[in-house]
C-alpha cells in the first residue's frame, strides 16, 4: 500500500520497517519504545559535489550525528564540518525526517500518524574539526560523550590521534573477547532474540601487549 502523503511504498521496504521496530540486529529494541534513536548520517559525495571542493571533507563523503528524540518529535544535529545552521545539511537531513515520519506514520504510532514530515531539526553545540579527514571519528566521540552524559566540547580535534587509539584498543579488545568465550556474531534471522549471553564474560578494556 502506497503512502499518498509521502510517496513511500512500505509493503517494499521491509528491511528499513525491521530496523524501526527493533527486528535487526543492529537495532534489538523499537524505535518507539526507546527516548532517543542515535544515528550516523553519511551525506555522499554526490551531495556535496556542488560544494566547493575547498569546502567539503577531503573524500567527498561526510559523516554527522543526529540524535532523534522520539517522543519530542525533534532531531538534534551535532556537525564537526559544517557550521550550526547550515542549509546544505539541514536540507539533506530534512529528506531523512521525511522517511522517519512516514514509516512511523506508517506503523500508526502516536502522535506520528496525521503530521507527516513533522519532524523539526535543531542544531546542538559542539566542537568543529580542523582537518577535512576527521568528520567520522568526531561523529563517534560525540556520540558517546552524550551516552555518557558528558559535553560534547570536551572533545578537541587535537586529542584525534588518541580517539583512534583508543578506537583501535577498544575493537582489539573486543574480537579478542569473542575468541576467547567462542562467541560468534550471528546472522540476520527476522524475528530472532539472538540468545541470552548472561553466562559469557564481561568485556576487558586492557591495552593490547
Amino acid at each position: 500500500m502506497k503512502n499518498s502523503k509521502s510517496g513511500f511504498n512500505w509493503e517494499k521496504e521491509q528491511i528499513f520497517l525491521n530496523v524501526v521496530k527493533g527486528l535487526e540486529i543492529a537495532c534489538s529494541r523499537p524505535f518507539m519504545e526507546v527516548d532517543f534513536v542515535y544515528i550516523p548520517l553519511l551525506i555522499p559525495a554526490a551531495s556535496v559535489e556542488s560544494r566547493r571542493r575547498s569546502s567539503v571533507t577531503s573524500s567527498g563523503n561526510h559523516w554527522c550525528l543526529a540524535v532523534w528524540n522520539v517522543k519530542g518529535r525533534y532531531i538534534t544535529l551535532y556537525d564537526s564540518f559544517f557550521s550550526p545552521g547550515s542549509s546544505f545539511v539541514s536540507d539533506y537531513v530534512s529528506k531523512f525526517c521525511q522517511v522517519l515520519s512516514s514509516a512511523f506514520s506508517y506503523l500508526k504510532v502516536p502522535g506520528y500518524v496525521d503530521n507527516l514530515s513533522e519532524i523539526d531539526i535543531l542544531w546542538g553545540s559542539y566542537t568543529i574539526q580542523t582537518t577535512r579527514t576527521d568528520c567520522g571519528i568526531f561523529m563517534i566521540k560525540y556520540a558517546e560523550m552524550l551516552m555518557m552524559n558528558k559535553s560534547i566540547l570536551l572533545v578537541q580535534q587535537k586529542q584525534v590521534k588518541d580517539y583512534r587509539k583508543q578506537l583501535a584498543v577498544d575493537l582489539w579488545s573486543h574480537s579478542t573477547w569473542k575468541q576467547q568465550n567462542g562467541y560468534e556474531t550471528p546472522l540476520e534471522m527476522l524475528d530472532h532474540d539472538y540468545g541470552d549471553h548472561k553466562h559469557v564474560q564481561p568485556i576487558c578494556h586492557s591495552q593490547p601487549e
